[in-house]
C-alpha cells in the first residue's frame, strides 16, 4: 500500500482515497492490518476516520431494469419533487451520520430511489398491509446504517439489520419498524398524525420530533430525546393502555410477559449510534455480545462466565467492519477474541 501523508487528510480526502475505499468496501487481512495500525498510531484522527467511513457508505443505489417510458415518468416525478422543495426553501438540517456537504447529493439520490420504487410498485411486503398505500420500503443489511428521507420530509436513520415501511393515507402517516431506527419527524401544515408500529403490541404516536425505537432482543425500548410521544400498549385482550414520555425518558417493554416500565435516562447514550459511537456506561461483555449480534448478525461466545462481570465506562467509535470492531472490543476489555467460523467469535 502506498505511503501517503494521511495525517493531513480530511474526511473527504479519505473518502476519495482508493485504498481507504477498498478497506471499507472490500476489507481483507492486508488492508485491515494496515488501517488498524495507522489508526492506533494516529488516535487524534479517529473522528475524521469515522466521518470518512460514513461518507464512503453513505450512498447506495439499487439496480432496476426500466423501459424508456418508465424512465420518463421517473424523471418527471423527480423534477416536480425538486421544484417543490425549492419553493418551500427549507434550510438543510445537519446530518448526524453524513457530512452536510453531501446532503444535496443524497437528497436527489433518495428521490431517484423513491421515484423508481413508487412508479414500479416494487414492495415485497405489500400484502402485509391490507388497504395501505405503501410508498416507501427500506432495509439495511448486517454492518450497514442508512439514512433516508420519507415522502413527508421526515428523516429516519436505520441501524443495521432493520427495515422501515411508510404509508400515508388521509390525515395519518404510518411507519412499520423492524429493528432499530432514530426518527426526526417533521410536522405538516395539516397536522397529520405520525404513528410508528413496532410489530409488537406497542405503537408510538408522535407529538414531538426526535426519538429512538429499538425492537431487537427480548425487550423493546423507546427513548425520547425531544418533544413528547404517546405510547399505546396493548394487553393479551387487545385492551390498550396509553402512556406518555417526556424528553430524557425511556419505555422498556418485555415482549414475552407484556410488562413495561418507564425510567429517566441519558438519551444521548442510547442515541449515540446515530453519530457513529457507543457510549459505554457500566458496559459489559454481554452488552458487547448483544451489539455484535444486532449490528453484524454474529454470535459471540464467552466460555468463562466470570468475564461477564467485567464492566467498563467510556466511549468507542463504531466501525461497520466486524474484524475491526472485535479488535476494538478486545483492546477495551483487555482480552483476545478468536474467530471460530464465519458466524461465531469465541473468548476462552
Amino acid at each position: 500500500m502506498d505511503t501517503k501523508n494521511y495525517e493531513f487528510y480530511t474526511a473527504r480526502d479519505f473518502a476519495q482515497d482508493e485504498d481507504f475505499q477498498e478497506w471499507i468496501l472490500r476489507p481483507d487481512l492486508k488492508n485491515t492490518s494496515f488501517w488498524e495500525a495507522w489508526i492506533l498510531d494516529h488516535p487524534k484522527s479517529q473522528k475524521v476516520i469515522t466521518e470518512a467511513v460514513s461518507l464512503v457508505k453513505s450512498i447506495r443505489f439499487r439496480s432496476y431494469k426500466l423501459t424508456d417510458g418508465e424512465k420518463d415518468k421517473i424523471w418527471d416525478g423527480i423534477w416536480d419533487r425538486m421544484n417543490l422543495e425549492e419553493e418551500r426553501a427549507i434550510p438543510s438540517p445537519v446530518l448526524p451520520i453524513r457530512a452536510a456537504r453531501w446532503h444535496h447529493v443524497w437528497k436527489y439520490a433518495a428521490a431517484i430511489i423513491i421515484g423508481v420504487i413508487a412508479v414500479l410498485g416494487i414492495w415485497r411486503r405489500e400484502g402485509d398491509y391490507p388497504g395501505k398505500a405503501i410508498s416507501l420500503n427500506v432495509e439495511t443489511k448486517s454492518g450497514e446504517v442508512e439514512k433516508v428521507m420519507l415522502p413527508d420530509s421526515s428523516e429516519v436513520t436505520l441501524n443495521a439489520n432493520s427495515e422501515v415501511v411508510y404509508s400515508e393515507n388521509g390525515k395519518v402517516r404510518e411507519v412499520w419498524l423492524k429493528g432499530e431506527a432514530y426518527f426526526h419527524v417533521k410536522h405538516t401544515k395539516d397536522a397529520k398524525t405520525f404513528l410508528v408500529h413496532t410489530y409488537e403490541d406497542v405503537s408510538v404516536k408522535v407529538l414531538g420530533t426526535r426519538f429512538n425505537v429499538n425492537t431487537f432482543g427480548k425487550n423493546l425500548s423507546v427513548v425520547l430525546e425531544q418533544g413528547s410521544i404517546q405510547l399505546g400498549i396493548a394487553d393479551s385482550a387487545k385492551n390498550e393502555t396509553q402512556l406518555y414520555l417526556k424528553p430524557g425518558e425511556m419505555l422498556s417493554y418485555n415482549k414475552q410477559t407484556g410488562d413495561y416500565s418507564k425510567s429517566k435516562i441519558d438519551a444521548n447514550r442510547f442515541n449515540a449510534w446515530v453519530s457513529g459511537k457507543i457510549i459505554m456506561e457500566d458496559y459489559s461483555l454481554e452488552d458487547a455480545a448483544s451489539f455484535i449480534k444486532q449490528v453484524f448478525g454474529k454470535k459471540l461466545v464467552i466460555k468463562d462466565s466470570q468475564l461477564l462481570t467485567n464492566r467498563i465506562s467510556g466511549s468507542m467509535p463504531i466501525v461497520y467492519n466486524i474484524d475491526t470492531m472485535m479488535v476494538q472490543f478486545g483492546k477495551v476489555f483487555k482480552v483476545q477474541f478468536h474467530k471460530r467460523d464465519k458466524e461465531t467469535w469465541v473468548l476462552e
